[in-house]
């Protein structure tokens, strides 16, 4: 699962997208599992979305050295295209 921080008109449909296109055809599934919004805790004008995201490959075990740069690549994109924040 992935969290960030976006802004509350961000639509989420986009950052699937996103997700969908860097996930270099080891995702599987992606969707928003949870969407929060509380100004007092995230501040005026955000939301947090946790989306959910499986990898999969179609003849091997991935291992974290398969995945981690997909995260990391999805991440980076989000931030610089979307002014996403990752929530811990």
């Amino acid at each position: 699962d992935l969290n960030f921080v976006l802004k509350h008109d961000q639509p989420v449909g986009e950052v699937l997208d996103a997700i969908s296109k860097l996930g270099k055809h080891l995702i599987t599934e992606a969707n928003p599992k949870n969407i929060y919004s509380d100004p007092s805790t995230l501040g005026e004008g955000l939301k947090s979305v946790t989306f959910s995201i499986v990898f999969q490959h179609s003849s091997k075990t991935l291992e974290d050295s398969d995945v981690n740069p997909i995260i990391n690549e999805i991440v980076n994109f989000a931030k610089k295209k979307f002014y996403a924040k990752l929530r811990a």
